[in-house]
């Protein structure tokens, strides 16, 4: 035996031998009752039954107790444990002291008492850290394999399961250091908590991280009285909507949102949290402000001001769980889905897309309260011009009230038709503008109970698809010639201009009109809304109304019929020839 084997045999002898000169009753009762003492002084547990008491001083002394059964002192917290271990400290076991510095509790089941009613994190860690709180020394726990249910007047709220967690030991006002990982909600998350136990400014930090989260938040807590919690936060999602989820929170808006991550100064009080100097990242493009959110009579509420660079607004409205509009469905509106929480936000950029179409100097906003949605473009430059427009939806008796207005001035409609295809055989500069009021419970309903007016006018500008001059000029010449071919070239326009009344669902065109230097070319009739269908007759002139050519406007809306009305201007002789030459 080497001398420092014989060293290290020779001081084992001496521990066995000082242990074995106390009197150590091994027997259960003993066991129990100085374990009961322990884990109650340093865990803040009241130990209610255990079904069996084991020690053993090798390797290390330690006590084993099955099936435990705790409850902490005021009944806020309850569980029972599988198997709890007590780590015994060696020196005090030479005085035939048990004391110890580390509890495992191995597959706890632990039920938390929650204010009936709450839904929210804050709500339900409370409890448990004001527990904590109120112990002035606190051994070293290290919870595993263990689940939580966090109940509500024996209902059960949330649960937590696959709970791994390690909660360093504290003694006097040190702070609360937990680090490990869970499972909420089918989520596995890795996070780690510092939380200041006594009054006054002290640090406090979270993070957490998971496959929807990463939270980071380096700060401070202040006290007494009612906590105030400022620092930095940092926060990310590949998924708002999924997060908003994972939370509980199904949010109509909130699904408009996509990847996001939010910087800010935050300050949170009692149903306040304040984001300052923030910085929030939508799907890669930045805004900066400042929001709030805030609880009021059991209403989330989200106010703030963010400005950027650029925002794809198509693409957050394209997001939006906007039903299809169908005359058919008979389902009734669901706005209150809408107006679920309080929204008051404002955002400006330097450039916006809507739908292929590119903005300038945007400013837009949404407010929304419950029983009341609003959204709009205060506004917006739009090649060489300007956009506006509001959405106001309103709860009433009848269902929903529904008020529309959009405007466009002086909008280069060739620039437009850049970015937006369907304005591809158009040019020249449009206004427009366009008020409907309606309400009813279903789209139908709405649609029937539709009035307003739309008001067109455009001007220097080209129609492509159709030469209106050279189709009079073949037409004065030969009426058969103006049949063939007549849809293909372009007509240069001086003026256009159309004014429409909309009611009970009908939009009747009361004047419409475009002229050129060789022609004059009108349109009247009707389009109903419900069917979406058109109704419509046209006549082209010349100038002086010797030559005239009729035309009808038919069908659905999204492609309708434009024929000229051949009878009504050839002889009997052409009319013969028609169908010969339509069919060529």
């Amino acid at each position: 035996m080497t001398r420092r084997a014989a060293i290290i045999a020779f001081s084992l002898v001496v521990a066995i031998g000082l242990l074995g000169m106390q009197s150590w009753d091994v027997a259960l009762g003993r066991v129990q009752r100085g374990a009961i003492q322990a884990i109650e002084e340093r865990t803040g547990f009241v130990v209610k039954a255990i079904e069996r008491a084991e020690i053993a001083f090798l390797p290390l002394p330690r006590i084993s107790l099955s099936q435990v059964s705790f409850i902490q002192r005021d009944g806020v917290l309850a569980g029972e444990a599988v198997r709890v271990k007590a780590h015994l400290r060696l020196l005090p076991l030479f005085s035939g002291r048990i004391s110890f510095d580390r509890v495992d509790l191995v597959a706890p089941r632990i039920d938390i008492a929650v204010p009936a009613g709450s839904d929210g994190i804050t709500e339900w860690l409370s409890p448990a850290l004001a527990e904590f709180e109120q112990l002035q020394r606190q051994s070293k726990i290290v919870v595993s394999a263990g689940s939580v249910f966090l109940r509500a007047d024996g209902a059960i709220q949330s649960v937590v399961r696959d709970i791994d967690l390690v909660i360093d030991e504290r003694s006097g006002n040190q702070p609360l250091a937990l680090s490990g990982s869970l499972n909420w909600r089918g989520v596995p998350t890795d996070l780690s908590l510092l939380w200041p136990m006594a009054g006054g400014s002290a640090k406090a930090s979270l993070s957490a991280t998971s496959s929807l989260l990463k939270l980071r938040f380096d700060g401070t807590r202040s006290g007494p009285g009612e906590p105030v919690i400022s620092g930095p936060l940092v926060l990310s999602t590949p998924s708002l909507p999924k997060l908003l989820g994972w939370f509980g929170e199904e949010s109509r808006l909130g699904s408009a949102l996509g990847a996001a991550a939010v910087s800010a100064d935050i300050q949170v009080k009692p149903r306040e949290v304040s984001f300052n100097s923030a910085v929030v990242n939508l799907d890669g493009e930045r805004l900066d402000g400042a929001m709030k959110l805030a609880e009021s009579g059991g209403r989330f509420a989200l106010s703030g001001t963010l400005a950027g660079a650029t925002l794809d607004l198509g693409r957050i409205l394209d997001r939006l769980p906007v039903p299809v509009f169908d005359v058919a469905d008979t389902v009734p509106f669901d706005l209150g889905a809408w107006t679920a929480r309080d929204i008051d936000l404002r955002i400006s950029v330097d450039a916006a897309r809507l739908k292929g179409a590119r903005l300038n100097d945007v400013a837009t906003y949404v407010l929304v309260r419950k029983g009341r949605f609003e959204t709009g473009l205060v506004r917006a430059g739009a090649y060489g011009g300007s956009v506006k427009g509001r959405l106001l939806a309103t709860a009433a008796p009848a269902g929903i009230d529904i008020k529309l207005q959009a405007g466009l001035d002086k909008v280069n409609i060739g620039q437009a038709a850049s970015d937006l295809p369907q304005l591809g055989r158009l040019s020249g500069t449009g206004n427009a503008q366009l008020v409907l009021d309606g309400v009813g419970n279903t789209f139908d309903e709405l649609l029937g109970s539709f009035t307003g007016r739309i008001n067109l006018a455009a001007r220097q500008g080209e129609i492509g698809g159709v030469a209106f001059g050279e189709l009079l000029r073949r037409a004065e010449r030969s009426p058969i010639q103006a049949l063939r071919d007549w849809r293909q070239g372009k007509t240069p326009y001086e003026s256009i201009s159309a004014n429409a009344g909309i009611a009970g669902g009908i939009l009747a065109l009361t004047e419409a009109q475009m002229t050129g230097q060789n022609y004059r070319f009108s349109i009247a009739g009707s389009a109903a809304l419900r069917p979406r269908t058109l109704d419509m007759t046209a006549l082209l002139a010349s100038p002086n109304g010797a030559t005239k050519l009729p035309f009808v406007l038919k069908g659905p809306v999204d492609a309708p019929a434009f024929e000229i009305e051949t009878e009504a201007f050839l002889s009997p002789a052409g009319a013969a020839l028609v169908p010969t030459l339509l069919t060529r």
